[in-house]
């Protein structure tokens, strides 16, 4: 059910880093494959104005903390854990852990669903899982009662399992389900129909999400090639229904934004280009080469591709064009997700989502607040002590761009400081012309359960970005962030193909985002400082919007509000810069969140960790053998005493 948002978001499809011009980088979808997508950049990376050796800037200081602005329900009621019952249904503890994992194998089943184009980025042969699949796209209205119903029918006969009769790593997949069910029953009410036109999002919506699996689609065997052609004739028979879908949520008063509309346009004209002109075709060339298939056999398949395109897709893109553009009258100004009613509610299900953290929205709120604060004072000591910092800033570079050169070296430093791995390959590759979206600095393909040795990293080649922020960003998508964990975690004792359909955005961007900060050090290992003033202009700046994002949409701030604000932190209040904020957090709520907040987590659990005897190294190996997890979990497993908070 965490595939909540069905389709729509492609639910599980990349693993991405962006990087709002506070570099930002964002997950776009998720799957066994996760999507990536960026945030806009709120502003200027440094601050406006620098701080004088002897005043310190103001720091953050948080509004409402008991009360929010409107009424936001907290959550206070958590369903009960299922209780397990006394032994005695099945003959023998080895029995009871044989059914468990049969379990398990049957949700996996259940869950990974039957459209084909979804199926086929998590599994190369679903049919060797006894997965039947349909060449098309389920075009329901999502409903979250109707969701939360159908995931509790995935839990029969969960109840008959002793907790502890089961092995130590069926008990971290039963406590991963335990909290995705108390999380589908807390928000089962919501009616998100009438909150948040999240088919039309600035980042990553439904049609920016086609684009990105019809760019993006494995060609492993030649049979996936002729496959390929169904799956994008289903597409085009689906757009009819994605219209109606979007119609429906603004009629609803779930209206765009002017930027949603226009990013949702922009989107729909890629799909409207002929055949000579389109990305579909000119990506399905390259990556059917790539994977080693010869000239002819290509260009056979490119030919049927050709007539599916102009037959099938570019009409009904055409089509879905002039339809969208019936829904201009419903352009209406940004605002929050708490000025609707019921959409406190829904923000608060996608925190905790989002980040897999059991804390409310105001715990996070206070959480965020103390660790941007704390970031805000270290800065100012450092530059009391070393004021050349940002002429340091200015000038310092890795030496090289070329993402070859510098993944090579960031493999070899992770196998000097980090678990080992086996060894492993990758390709890493420029995104096209078409797809470079302003913001989005790459993104790692996770492999498909069956294929593991399929690694695929993109990287935008247009960002500007230094030097140093590139060889933090393939650190966060390669090693030893994304690639390096899905690697650790597929081949370790805990990994089950469940996994590929339990979403932990909040574990594996938190992972991610740590391995990006410490590739700082890495890159300027006689600099310390320099490496915290990087960090701070990615995580501080990133923090001080997740912020304002749960202010907006969680406790109803105006602009008014989002100003007073930032005018405490570092960055400022320049009205452009609210502005842009404003417009961030309201077209992508919690967005930002598990780059900043679940990274913060993530520290803070490592610290413990250490605290409690660990090496750096020992804690992180700790991390990423209990696999991707909510924190909670992953906390109770780790033998920590609850979540950070």
């Amino acid at each position: 059910m965490r595939r909540l948002l069905c389709l729509l978001l492609v639910a599980v499809l990349l693993t991405g880093c962006g990087n709002s011009g506070l570099q930002e980088r964002t997950k776009k979808n998720n799957t066994n494959t996760t999507a990536a997508t960026e945030t806009p950049t709120p502003g200027e990376t440094t601050p406006t104005d620098e701080p004088k050796p002897t005043e310190e800037p103001g720091t953050p200081t948080p509004e409402p903390t008991d009360t929010p602005a409107t009424p936001t329900p907290e959550i206070t009621d958590v369903p009960a854990t299922p209780t397990p019952t006394p032994s005695g249904r099945f003959g023998s503890v080895e029995e009871e852990q044989k059914a468990f994992d049969d379990f398990l194998n049957d949700m996996f089943i259940e869950m990974t669903g039957t459209d084909h184009v979804m199926v086929h980025f998590s599994i190369e042969h679903p049919e060797k899982y006894g997965i039947e699949t349909e060449f098309v796209i389920t075009d329901e209205e999502f409903d979250m009662k109707k969701a939360a119903e159908e995931f509790e029918e995935y839990f029969e006969g969960f109840d008959q399992f002793n907790y502890d009769h089961l092995t130590d790593k069926q008990k971290i997949y039963y406590d991963r389900l335990v909290y995705e069910l108390n999380l589908t029953r807390r928000y089962k009410d919501i009616d998100i129909k009438s909150v948040n036109n999240y088919l039309m999002a600035e980042n990553g919506n439904a049609v920016d999400s086609l684009l990105t699996i019809l760019t993006e689609y494995p060609f492993v065997e030649e049979k996936d090639m002729a496959d390929y052609m169904k799956d994008v004739a289903a597409v085009a028979d689906y757009l009819d229904s994605l219209f109606a879908l979007m119609k429906q949520l603004c009629e609803n008063g779930a209206c765009p934004t002017q930027e949603m509309y226009d990013t949702t346009m922009e989107n729909i004209e890629t799909l409207c280009k002929q055949p000579s002109e389109n990305i579909i075709l000119s990506a399905f060339r390259s990556n059917a080469a790539g994977y080693g298939f010869d000239d002819a056999t290509v260009q056979k398949y490119a030919a049927e591709l050709e007539k599916v395109l102009t037959d099938s897709l570019i009409p009904a893109a055409e089509k879905l064009r002039d339809n969208v553009k019936t829904l201009e009258s419903y352009i209406s100004e940004a605002k929050g997700l708490a000025s609707r009613e019921g959409g406190a509610n829904y923000y608060a299900y996608l925190a905790q989502s989002k980040t897999g953290s059991e804390l409310t929205v105001n715990e996070m709120y206070n959480y965020l607040d103390r660790k941007t604060t704390e970031m805000a004072s270290e800065f100012v000591k450092i530059y009391q002590q070393d004021g050349g910092i940002f002429n340091r800033y200015d000038e310092v570079m890795y030496g090289t761009r070329d993402f070859n050169v510098i993944l090579d070296r960031l493999k070899k430093l992770t196998a000097e400081n980090y678990p080992k791995i086996r060894d492993t390959k990758y390709i890493v590759s420029a995104l096209p012309d078409e797809l470079c979206v302003e913001g989005v600095l790459a993104y790692f393909m996770t492999p498909q359960i069956d294929n593991p040795d399929r690694k695929i990293i993109r990287v935008n080649p247009k960002s500007e970005k230094s030097d140093i922020e590139l060889f933090s960003t393939l650190a966060h998508e390669g090693y030893p962030g994304h690639l390096y964990q899905d690697e650790y975690f597929r081949h370790s004792e805990n990994w089950h193909e469940i996994s590929s359909v339990l979403n932990y955005t909040g574990y594996m961007e938190g992972w991610a985002t740590m391995m990006g900060k410490n590739a700082y050090n890495w890159a300027m290992p006689d600099d310390p400082n320099l490496a915290f003033f990087f960090d701070l202009d990615y995580t501080y700046s990133n923090s001080v919007v997740a912020i304002c994002d749960i202010g907006v949409n969680y406790m109803n701030w105006d602009k008014a509000q989002v100003k007073k604000y930032l005018s405490t932190t570092l960055l400022g209040s320049g009205t452009s810069l609210v502005d842009l904020v404003f417009d961030a957090v309201t077209s992508d709520p919690a967005v930002y969140l598990p780059y900043t907040f679940s990274h913060f987590q993530s520290l803070d659990i490592i610290d413990s960790l250490m605290k409690k005897g660990m090496t750096e190294k020992e804690a992180y190996q700790a991390f990423l053998e209990i696999g991707p997890a909510s924190f909670d979990v992953l906390c109770k497993h780790l033998g920590l005493d609850g979540e950070p908070k």
